[in-house]
């Protein structure tokens, strides 16, 4: 067996995540499969994976999954604790916690739904979002680019997909933001946190179950109701598992793509030949796209537990143990990319793992692709000057859903004609 001899790794600490990077390569490097300490106090540590290979291995394999319960009896791989009921079990029923068959089934189901055709009848509306979040601050000459732009157009463009009253969306976002604190920090979230979530648990579950009663009486052209109809050889989709669904399309999508957005466009303002190129070259955005989410993925890690022992790298990960994919690390890996720290737009070989790969690949890919590329060519076409007001990025603390906090842009103002 090798024998480490580096400092047992925190990710969670602000100086990793102001600059992953320069951590990923010193393990990678160094010592890629690395027992590190584990934000869940519980844990007595955890396996980290630096290396493409490794993480895409670990994704794929069977002998690793998401349902710690599966191996682990003391219920300390619970994804959320059992205080907070009504919390617990709508995450529970997440698919991104399940494993198959169950997992299967609802994939299947679910993917019926949540279709390219789908993606693609609502780009037009994608850009009326974006437009309209542009309309209401180009006078101003300088916005919050993840305030006022990135944070908003996921929420407003899958409550447009559900159907829900758009009155309703500040709702929606409060909501939203409260389950992610709670459920994708890995930061050990506070009592206060956690109580948080619970009420907004509650406050969803009041809410679509009203709107999918609605829809089993009245249906109507829009998401839930596909669910509700959501059918594949007598299985059909329960309730319980519609709502949790629409929970988690609002909260996991909403904060992978605000990140994308956010850090796809400050990566081009820090590049500005990447950024003169896509302004002069709008074809190449679907390829920037991918590009940007290699360069500096939104979701930086992902975590499986073993369910079986396994040789990686000379070390014997144990059945049970929890395994960070570091998804960044992998997809600046030079065995994989060329140049992997440079920015290239025009990469031909761009097979990220940014969203993840196997049965869990994400789901909602194609609707986050659809966004990110939409809100590019929206701010270059609309922000044409657009530039950095500060170079220092006061990041969000949270290396798993990895984003600033804040983005401060200046442009030239447009002032409306009357």
């Amino acid at each position: 067996m090798t024998i480490s001899t580096i400092e047992r790794l925190n990710p969670f600490i602000p100086e990793v995540i102001e600059d992953p990077y320069k951590f990923y390569r010193r393990y990678r490097e160094l010592d890629p499969v690395h027992w590190g300490l584990s934000a869940n106090p519980r844990l007595s540590g955890s396996w980290y994976l630096f290396r493409y290979e490794d993480v895409v291995h670990v994704l794929e394999s069977p002998k690793f999954g998401r349902e710690a319960a599966r191996v682990r009896e003391d219920g300390e791989g619970a994804p959320v604790p059992a205080a907070y009921k009504g919390f617990r079990s709508m995450v529970s029923n997440w698919m991104v916690f399940r494993d198959p068959p169950d997992h299967t089934r609802l994939r299947s189901l679910v993917n019926k739904v949540f279709s390219p055709r789908m993606v693609e009848n609502i780009r037009p509306a994608i850009f009326g979002i974006a437009d309209s979040l542009l309309d209401r601050v180009q006078n101003r000459g300088a916005m919050d680019l993840v305030e006022d732009f990135a944070f908003p157009l996921p929420v407003m463009v899958i409550a447009t997909l559900l159907g829900v009253d758009p009155q309703d969306r500040p709702m929606f976002r409060e909501w939203a933001l409260a389950l992610q604190h709670a459920s994708a920090s890995r930061l050990t979230p506070s009592p206060e946190v956690y109580a948080q979530a619970e009420q907004a648990t509650w406050g969803f579950i009041e809410y679509f179950k009203i709107a999918i009663a609605q829809r089993h009486l009245e249906p109507r052209q829009d998401l839930i109701t596909a669910l509700v109809k959501a059918q594949d050889e007598g299985n059909k989709l329960n309730d319980e598992e519609i709502l949790a669904t629409c929970i988690h399309l609002l909260t996991a999508g909403h904060e992978t793509t605000i990140n994308l957005i956010a850090k796809g466009m400050l990566a081009l303002l820090r590049n500005p030949d990447a950024l003169k190129l896509l302004r002069s070259h709008p074809e190449l955005i679907a390829g920037a796209v991918e590009e940007l989410i290699r360069y500096d993925s939104p979701v930086q890690m992902v975590t499986r537990w073993a369910f079986a022992d396994v040789e990686i790298g000379g070390k014997v990960i144990q059945r049970g143990d929890s395994v960070g994919l570091v998804l960044g690390s992998a997809n600046r890996d030079p065995a994989r990319f060329v140049n992997p720290d440079v920015l290239d737009i025009q990469r031909q070989d761009c097979k990220h793992c940014g969203f993840g790969s196997g049965i869990h690949f994400c789901l909602g890919a194609a609707l986050a692709r659809a966004e990110a590329a939409i809100a590019l060519n929206v701010l270059l076409n609309r922000l044409p000057e657009v530039r950095l007001l500060n170079e220092k990025v006061e990041w969000a603390n949270n290396i798993v859903f990895h984003g600033p906090k804040h983005l401060r842009v200046g442009f030239r103002k447009v002032m409306a004609i009357a």
